[in-house]
């Protein structure tokens, strides 16, 4: 490959630093690269930030999606550097007359690609890019970079080359506008809300599966937000109410169905982890929205509003499902006379449980009272019952003792593994001598029921889950990453709940520790088929299992 002398008039206002025109060197002469050539070129020249500041346009108008400058154009490629503000993001795009071309991150980029296929564009990843990652660029790439972060400015390397001299390597670039179904041919940045004289023409275009039209909205509405607030003019034909209006329409959910039947089986796990993983991240750019522009929120109590919902999506199904099966079990095998009995709930989140236990089985209301950790979940459960802000590791046994103490849906398995013990032994303490304790717990395997998908009964209330094993310190746990969805009050609203951990003790450990804090008979069951579970044995078939445990 041959290394002409530049010519001095193709350079760009400011002198190029040595890693710049290296990369000029190998190009210039050459017409036909592949992507990975290119990076390569690009890897080894050793750019550094530094060399790219003289181009650096942090301070561009809110009308631009990001800075954008010429560094140097040859005769059929040319080098541009970006400038990312916090927020900044690119619309879905294509490079025009680019035929091969590379680009070098120099900061947390966020970078999506995408599939056009039969009219519709579907988001094939998002990722988040490595300072000083490259890659490649080719003529059918559909991609779309950003800046996620709230604080960090960085800038991007470019690089887009034809086989042919051409005036503008990225001109003609189609923007895919998947608000209106339409692309813009531009010859300039791929901004949102582009201004009429800015774009060449505008087509027919393909219209965006659910959660890449979802992010097209965001992203737009995010753009026109910052024009507003920055005291900008928006010279586009794009309003910021409409188009927040669309981004949490009630008519978003039949939408979302339609994908989640696509991506989802029978039993509501999750067959295409891909698309799965692009919906949770857009949805949670919906919540991430919407909290922006409804500050008020309290993302202290990450159950805020998953609390108001937890019945529909847990309480309800659960108590149906299995939960009231076993509370008949556990009154009627251990013989139980709920009316002159009293009872602690350890986790009592809605009160739901204890609610039917009034309501169906003549416990009687002044004797039960509830702990949760959750202001939220306390302030739902005080509706029914006597409900507190609660810890079980604060139980003290010299306040008052219980006949019964209850712990439904594996409350016990969110402690700390070096507290699980102490808990179960603070229970113990807290019972009268022959009380009882009751509650459900989940086996190490439980993964393989746990489901990525649960709604309510109307399906106007949606959880979506993303489960993984992970290990800490030793212990094994269940983190599920949870994304819940409300369509009830004409709009869809987002809350996520974040990333929840549940401690995953072998089965025989947990009879253990209450065989020693009980000194009585400890029994374990399925939770659903409600067999006995032998002590030999590792998990049962429904991965849940109920513990019952008599204080000596």
């Amino acid at each position: 490959m041959s290394n002409p002398t530049l010519d001095p008039n193709k350079i760009k206002s400011k002198p190029l630093p040595a890693s710049l025109r290296s990369i000029i060197e190998r190009l210039e002469g050459v017409r036909k690269f592949a992507p990975s050539q290119v990076r390569k070129i690009i890897l080894e020249a050793g750019v550094e930030p530094k060399d790219l500041q003289p181009w650096a346009d942090f301070d561009h108008p809110a009308e631009d999606s990001y800075g954008r400058k010429l560094v140097y154009k040859g005769d059929n490629f040319e080098i541009m550097v970006m400038s990312w503000r916090p927020g900044d993001i690119s619309t879905i795009h294509d490079h025009g007359h680019t035929q091969w071309g590379c680009v070098q991150v120099f900061g947390p980029a966020e970078h999506a690609t995408f599939r056009l296929e039969d009219d519709q564009i579907t988001t094939l990843s998002r990722v988040l890019l490595k300072p000083r990652q490259a890659i490649g660029v080719s003529h059918s790439l559909l991609h779309q970079m950003g800046n996620p972060t709230r604080d960090t400015f960085f800038l991007t390397l470019h690089v887009y080359g034809e086989l042919e001299e051409v005036d503008n390597v990225t001109g003609d670039a189609r923007v895919f506008d998947l608000e209106n179904g339409t692309i813009q041919r531009v010859d300039g940045g791929v901004f949102f809300a582009l201004p009429p004289d800015q774009i060449k023409e505008v087509e027919t275009g393909p219209q965006g599966d659910f959660p890449t039209r979802l992010r097209h909205l965001i992203e737009l509405a995010r753009r026109l937000y910052r024009i507003e607030a920055r005291g900008g003019a928006n010279p586009s034909d794009k309003n910021l109410k409409e188009v927040i209006e669309q981004v949490y329409s009630a008519k978003q959910r039949t939408a979302l169905l339609d994908f989640l039947a696509e991506i989802t089986d029978e039993e509501g796990h999750q067959t295409h982890s891909a698309l799965w993983k692009v919906l949770n991240w857009e949805l949670k750019e919906a919540g991430k929205l919407q909290h922006e522009l409804h500050s008020s929120q309290r993302p202290e109590d990450p159950f805020y509003q998953y609390a108001e919902w937890y019945d529909d999506l847990i309480g309800r199904p659960s108590l149906e499902s299995f939960m009231a099966e076993y509370l008949g079990f556990v009154q009627s095998e251990y013989g139980i006379d709920l009316a002159d009995k009293t009872l602690i709930s350890l986790g009592c989140g809605t009160g739901l449980v204890e609610e039917y236990l009034i309501r169906e089985h003549g416990l009687r209301k002044e004797n039960v009272f509830g702990l949760d950790l959750s202001e939220a979940m306390v302030a739902v459960a005080g509706r029914r019952i006597d409900a507190a802000l609660g810890d079980v590791l604060a139980l003290d046994p010299g306040v008052r003792l219980w006949d019964l103490a209850f712990s439904g849906l594996n409350v016990f398995q969110y402690l700390e593994p070096r507290r699980l013990e102490e808990a179960i032994h603070k229970t113990a303490a807290i019972l009268q001598p022959g009380g009882l304790f009751f509650g459900d717990f989940i086996t190490p395997d439980h993964l393989r029921w746990y489901p990525n998908m649960v709604h309510s009964g109307d399906q106007e209330v949606i959880s979506l889950r993303s489960p993984e094993l992970i290990e800490r310190s030793g212990s094994m746990f269940l983190r599920s990453d949870i994304v819940n969805l409300c369509f009830r009050e004409g709009k869809m609203k987002v809350s996520c709940a974040g990333k929840h951990d549940r401690f995953l003790p072998p089965v025989n450990r947990v009879r253990t520790y209450f065989e020693k804090a009980f000194g009585g008979r400890v029994d374990l069951y399925d939770a659903i088929t409600l067999e006995p579970i032998p002590e030999w044995a590792d998990s049962c078939v429904s991965t849940r299992y109920l513990v019952v445990a008599q204080k000596s």
